[in-house]
């Protein structure tokens, strides 16, 4: 920058791609063009950025919507046939409605796994505005939580019951795993008989492939193999 130019017009030219960023008298690079010393790196035209599939918001629904992410439950979903490379990945809004949906029953996973409760009172994010309880271990020891918090899972601890009782104000619930697809082991045999059917069981060995399908075909049963 020279001394002529005053910080507001340095600003003003970067906005408009007019200004070039100097360090130590030598000019590195000028806002809106390629640097000259590397042709390879140009700019990115429209349509074909570079970085566009790490980001979700920037993916086309055939390659967004696969597996979880094709659910509307989830504020944002991703996992490793969504984003190459990324690690399976929830966020979902909790309303009043979640107290009258079953919980998720007793399993484990093979990797870590990080949940996440946020409330939602910008003047009191603490206050979750809400209460859960989560199970933890084959003790079966309870947690009401109703504070924003962090939960860290180990590999291969047994959690859950989870279930949703109170709800004031809708939260924001993340969960996030280790690995790059969702792997869970139920355990069905953690709960009595006559209440099983009132939890949901996943089984998943974090091998399977989500694919996308059209929403004329989903909630379609899927055919059964040919023997």
């Amino acid at each position: 920058m020279t001394e002529k130019t005053t910080r507001r017009r340095f600003v003003r030219n970067v906005a408009t791609g007019t200004a070039a960023l100097a360090f130590g008298g030598r000019t590195l690079l000028r806002a809106g063009h390629a640097n000259p010393s590397n042709p390879a790196a140009q700019p990115a035209q429209e349509g074909e950025l570079k970085y566009r599939k790490c980001f979700l918001t920037e993916l086309h629904p055939e390659e967004r919507e696969k597996g979880f992410g094709a659910q509307n439950m989830f504020a944002v979903f991703s996992d490793n046939d969504i984003i190459e490379g990324c690690h399976f990945f929830s966020a979902m809004f909790m309303g009043e409605s979640a107290t009258k949906i079953a919980g998720h029953g007793p399993h484990k996973h093979k990797e870590p796994e990080v949940l996440v409760a946020l409330g939602t009172d910008p003047s009191n994010p603490r206050d979750l505005g809400a209460e859960f309880e989560l199970y933890m271990g084959a003790e079966m020891e309870k947690h009401v939580i109703n504070k924003s918090t962090l939960i860290y899972i180990p590999a291969n601890t047994i959690h859950c019951p989870f279930k949703v009782t109170k709800v004031q104000r809708p939260f924001m619930f993340i969960q996030a795993q280790y690995g790059l697809k969702l792997q869970e082991t139920p355990l069905r045999d953690l709960v009595p008989a006559n209440m099983r059917d009132k939890y949901i069981f996943i089984e998943a060995d974090g091998n399977q492939k989500d694919v996308y399908i059209p929403p004329s075909e989903r909630g379609k049963p899927k055919p059964k193999p040919v023997s």
